[in-house]
This record gives C-alpha cells, sequence and structure tokens, in this order.
C-alpha cells in the first residue's frame, strides 16, 4: 500500500508533482522564494507613496494655478475696465479738443477780421486828419492870416499919420504893429506845420527839407539832412513819411536834451528808407512797455500813431532808446509805394 505523502492525486499535473518534490527535495530554495514577494510588495508601497506625493503636488499644483487664472483674469478685466473709461476720456477729450480747436479757429478768424477792420479805420482816421489838417491850413492862410495882413496894413497907415498921434500913441501903434507881425508869423507857420505849401507841387525830398530848416531856426538844434533823390511816391505814403519827419524832431525837441539831430532819406533797389536819429538823453528817463516795444510815455499816441501810419503800407517801423541817444528807423517796400 502506497503510503500518503507519496500517493498521487489523479488530478495533479506532473509540473506539481514535480515542484512538490523539488519543495521537498530543496527546503532552503523555499526560503529564498518567500522574500521576493515582500521586497515587491515594499517597492509596490514606495511607487505608491511616492505617486500620492506627485500626485498631491500635481493638485496643489493645478488649485495654485486655477488661482493664479483667476487672479489674471481678474486683473485682466480691472484693466479692460480701465482702458475703456480711458478710451472713454480720451474721446471725450478728443472732442473737447476738436471743439475748442474749432472755437480758437473762429475766434482767430474773428481776431484778425477785427484787426484788419481796425486798421481800415486807423487808416481812414489817419486820412481823415490829414485832410482836416489841410484844410485848416488852408483856412488859417486864406483867412486869418489875410486879416492880420490887413491889420497889419491898416497899423502902417496909421504909423504914416506922424502929425496925429502923439508920442506915446505912436509907441503904442509900434508895439501893436510888432504884435501883429508875430500873429502873422507864427499863423503862417502854424499853416505850414498843418500842412506843407510846397508839399503837393514839389514832393516829399522838398517838403522835408523845407520844414527841416525852419525846425533848426525855431529850436535852434542843428539838423544834419542826407536826402536822396527818391522820386514822386504815392501822396499817402509821402506824407505818412513827412508827418514821422515832423513828429519824430518834435519829440527830439521836447524830450532828448540834445543840440543835434539828424534825418536820411534813401531809396534801395527794394525799400524806401527813412532814419531820424539824436544824441539826447531825456527819452531814456521815462520809458515804460507799451505792447512788444519800449515807448516813453510823456509821447501819448505818437509812436503808435506813426506806427499805424507806416503799417498800412506793409511797411516797418522800430524806436531804438539807447544811453547814446533816440534813433527811429521806418521802411516802406517800393512794390508798396508804387501800387
Amino acid at each position: 500500500m502506497t503510503p500518503p505523502h507519496t500517493r498521487r492525486s489523479k488530478n495533479a499535473s506532473p509540473d506539481q508533482v514535480a515542484v512538490g518534490g523539488a519543495d521537498a527535495a530543496a527546503p532552503g530554495q523555499r526560503k529564498d522564494a518567500s522574500v521576493a514577494p515582500v521586497q515587491t510588495r515594499a517597492d509596490i508601497e514606495r511607487l505608491m507613496g511616492q505617486l500620492r506625493d506627485a500626485n498631491e503636488r500635481l493638485i496643489v499644483a493645478a488649485m495654485r494655478a486655477q488661482d493664479l487664472s483667476h487672479e489674471a483674469h481678474m486683473e485682466a478685466a480691472l484693466a479692460k475696465t480701465e482702458l475703456d473709461d480711458l478710451i472713454l476720456r480720451l474721446r471725450d477729450a478728443n472732442e473737447r479738443l476738436a471743439a475748442a480747436t474749432m472755437n480758437a479757429h473762429t475766434m482767430a478768424e474773428e481776431a484778425i477780421d477785427r484787426e484788419e477792420a481796425y486798421r481800415r479805420l486807423s487808416a481812414r482816421l489817419l486820412y481823415l486828419q490829414d485832410e482836416e489838417r489841410r484844410r485848416f491850413a488852408a483856412d488859417l492862410h486864406d483867412s486869418m492870416g489875410q486879416r492880420l495882413a490887413a491889420l497889419a496894413m491898416n497899423l502902417d497907415l496909421l504909423d504914416g499919420a506922424e502929425g496925429a498921434l502923439d508920442a506915446r500913441s505912436r509907441q503904442v501903434l509900434k508895439e501893436t504893429r510888432s504884435l501883429a507881425e508875430q500873429c502873422v508869423q507864427e499863423v503862417r507857420t502854424m499853416a505850414y506845420l498843418l500842412h506843407p505849401p510846397l508839399f503837393e507841387e514839389m514832393g516829399l525830398v522838398t517838403a522835408v527839407r523845407w520844414y527841416v530848416t525852419g525846425f533848426t531856426q525855431r529850436s535852434g538844434i542843428h539838423v544834419v539832412m542826407s536826402l536822396g533823390e527818391i522820386g514822386r511816391l504815392p501822396r499817402p505814403i509821402e506824407m505818412a513819411l513827412f508827418r514821422i519827419v515832423q513828429e519824430s524832431l518834435t519829440n527830439v525837441h521836447r524830450h532828448a536834451s540834445t543840440s543835434t539831430a539828424s534825418v536820411r532819406l534813401m531809396k534801395t533797389a527794394n525799400e524806401v528808407v527813412l532814419d531820424i536819429q539824436d544824441r539826447g538823453h531825456g527819452l531814456r528817463d521815462d520809458l515804460r512797455q507799451q505792447h512788444d516795444a519800449l515807448v516813453p510815455a510823456t509821447l501819448g499816441v505818437g509812436i503808435q500813431g506813426m506806427r499805424e501810419r507806416i503799417r498800412q503800407f506793409g511797411g516797418t517801423f522800430d524806436v531804438e532808446f539807447t544811453d547814446k541817444g533816440t534813433t527811429v528807423r521806418v521802411s516802406v517796400p517800393l512794390d508798396t509805394a508804387a501800387a
């Protein structure tokens, strides 16, 4: 009878019999085989731990990324809101700027129109002033001057009646005759200053020479003249230049405290130039700022009037005040003069 431990199972395979036989034959080998699953399990657990750690890090990273993405989204939304607000404000500012530009353009056009109207009015007033001076000079010469001349002749007739007057009366008559002569001379001078008699017939150069000669006699200021042959210019320009010579020399007499002055009139290829210069110093004591030029306050509207006279012809008018004196420099383009 076969023992139980050697009895072969009917269902057992030869491999199982061989294994069982090997186990029975080599008990040391069964011990090594039981260690391998333990190490594998440890490796698996270690790997699982690493996997969990990695998974946790991944989850944390994903949550952090989600938080960052949300924050970035909020910042982007805020930036977009600010950008939209800035665009609206910029559009509003552009609209205001466009409106202001149109308003400024309109105001500039209105200012130009007003300045042009002012210049036309100024030119008209200066023309009327010159015409009024001319008429008044003619009236003085033709009426008052003639009456004073007749008065002087009547006084001469009285002076001829020697026996009709005593010594005292003759002395009074002599003084009256002298006063009449002074009145005649003053009226004639006033009429000539208002409108020079040689101006219409002889032109600017002759009129300036006549006026400067009389100015020297009346004021005692020696004026050096350098008057070139400029020919005839349009009457308004000749009158403007003559009035500037008058006004400038009057200012020299009133303010400059000098005994010498000079007048230079010449024509270049492109313009007519007038210079009036003195060596005085009185004007430096009373200067004030008026617009863009230094102007003596005591001169009133004289310089401004001279400037307006030249501006209407497209010319330039400059006044220079220095410690060595005052210089008035005027130029008028020839194309304007020829127009």
